[in-house]
């Protein structure tokens, strides 16, 4: 009798939960003659809670959606009631001079909190395996090249299916084509804010890297199909970093080297480093040398339990340390079998050098907040950069998965994940829509405190309006110039950031983006 009240009392706190509205159909239709666009969908929501409707528009396939459409109008906006043929119109002027290919996404929000539950129990181990069972194998540029290609193109082709906006950062390296993958998830509310959930996916020359590092590889996968069902208000970012094995030059280069865009504020990087071997075997847990003096409550910690290897470790320095309460507190919270150990590096990091040997370092260096969560290596590991290093038999995927399930509850936190759903459509526009006189375009830039705007050959005349990245006016003024004239704009208030200035002219207006650095 107790257990059946206790079933009836669980399934009516199930069904109690509030649910994520879903948008079950979406289109974009615009009539480049007449400069009407339509947004039209059906959205559906379980309690009819209102709505925040938001749209995004992109031009370069969806790595940033920062074209504003300000003359949107119609079911957008709070509150919009859920239903079918909901609609929201806008003129095609918003997406002048702005290319040829558009995305367009859709955003629906109802406003309750997220249960994270629902990410937990979305992780699955099966798939991770599988995922391992492709990625196994030497992924080195001279010794393993196929292979390697093989799974950066497997990463792309997710990145693609997941509807993510997709880029590469390419660089050379002793003559090889190296590239870091990016799938880019953009904000909805602060897209410059960015965070990151990222492992190196090559490995050493002699070693199939089953665990160093397909378990981090694919474990970046599991996080970017469960995360990006969602709208996010910050940007989430899931990178495959290439030749981490080289020196950590990926991402090294991707932080110094025209990676990471100037105006991206980085919240916090969750870096996997080998988190697949567990073992439950007293004294298969060895430490670095000098461990026990940066460490001591932690290996007196270790040795009560008789120097297990069952747990993750959670790697922060002194400006990750939130971070690190965060991933552990997510832990503690939404996976309770999870074991953490963290760890609290002084300063930078750069005092332990073996807590530094993996690509969370370069963001640590350059200031930046980052955890390297890892199952130890070869201080657990004995098959770490040996032909020996395969998954079968030697890892455990339970708690690999439970490694990613703690990362996604904490990224989803830090991201700021929203209670809703988003959806994705391309439209182009036709040849010679947008094409105006190049000679006509203006050239804006910043200068010192002002910015700058020089007609071209034609004159400029009209209200500029300002718009920030979602998509907000924040500012206008009367212009007047004439061909090759210049005006200057004094903006001291407006924070750093990526902004569109919208310039009228007389057949219509410039849209120009304009980054602001302070």
């Amino acid at each position: 009798m107790l257990r059946t009240l206790l079933l009836l009392l669980f399934s009516v706190a199930l069904n109690a939960q509030n649910q994520a509205p879903v948008i079950t159909y979406m289109s974009v239709n615009a009539d480049w003659n007449t400069g009407f666009l339509s947004v039209l969908y059906d959205v559906s929501d379980a309690e009819n809670d209102p709505l925040q409707v938001s749209v995004f528009v992109s031009n370069n396939g969806g790595v940033t959606y920062d074209i504003p459409l300000p003359s949107a109008t119609g079911h957008v906006g709070f509150p919009v009631t859920p239903g079918n043929l909901k609609s929201i119109q806008a003129s095609t002027a918003d997406l002048a001079n702005m290319g040829s290919q558009f995305r367009f996404k859709l955003v629906v929000d109802d406003l309750a909190p997220f249960d994270y539950s629902t990410l937990v129990n979305e992780v699955d181990s099966t798939r991770l395996r599988a995922d391992l069972e492709f990625v196994e194998g030497i992924r080195h540029r001279t010794t393993g090249l196929p292979h390697l290609l093989e799974v950066r193109d497997s990463m792309e082709n997710l990145i693609k299916s997941l509807d993510l906006g997709l880029s590469e950062h390419g660089f050379s390296y002793a003559g090889y084509a190296a590239k870091n993958i990016l799938g880019h998830q953009t904000g909805t509310n602060q897209a410059s804010k960015v965070v990151i959930v990222d492992a190196h996916y090559d490995t050493v020359n002699n070693a199939p890297g089953a665990d160093d590092n397909g378990s981090g590889t694919v474990g970046v996968w599991e996080a970017a199909r469960i995360l990006s069902r969602y709208p996010t208000k910050k940007t989430l970012r899931y990178i495959g970093f290439d030749l981490e094995e080289a020196g950590l030059i990926g991402s090294n280069r991707y932080i110094n080297v025209g990676g990471l865009p100037a105006t991206d504020q980085v919240e916090g990087v969750f870096n996997f480093e080998m988190i697949g071997y567990y073992s439950d075997v007293p004294n298969s847990q060895e430490l670095p040398q000098g461990f026990n003096l940066l460490f001591p409550d932690v290996v007196t910690q270790l040795a009560a339990d008789q120097y297990r290897g069952n747990f993750i470790t959670n790697v922060a320095n002194t400006n990750s340390q939130q971070m690190a309460l965060l991933f552990s507190t997510s832990a503690q919270n939404f996976v309770p079998d999870l074991k953490v150990v963290t760890l609290v590096i002084p300063g930078n990091g750069s005092v332990a050098p073996d807590l530094m040997r993996s690509d969370h370092a370069p963001f640590w260096l350059s200031n930046r907040r980052a955890l390297m969560l890892t199952d130890g290596a070869e201080f657990r590991n004995e098959c770490y950069h040996t032909p020996s290093d395969t998954l079968n038999e030697k890892l455990d995927f339970r708690f690999m998965s439970n490694v990613v399930k703690a990362t996604v509850v904490a990224a989803a936190q830090l991201a700021e994940i929203q209670h809703g759903d988003w959806a994705i459509t391309n439209i182009s526009a036709p040849s010679g829509v947008n094409d105006l006189n190049d000679r006509c375009r203006p050239r804006v830039w910043q200068d010192g405190g002002m910015v700058q705007l020089q007609s071209g050959d034609c004159p400029l005349s009209g209200r500029a309006l300002w718009f920030d990245a979602q998509g907000k006016m924040v500012g206008s003024e009367n212009i007047s110039i004439q061909s090759g004239e210049m005006h200057a704009f004094n903006l001291p208030a407006m924070p750093a950031g990526t902004y569109w200035l919208r310039i009228p002219h007389a057949k219509g207006v410039w849209n120009e983006k304009v980054v602001i650095v302070r």
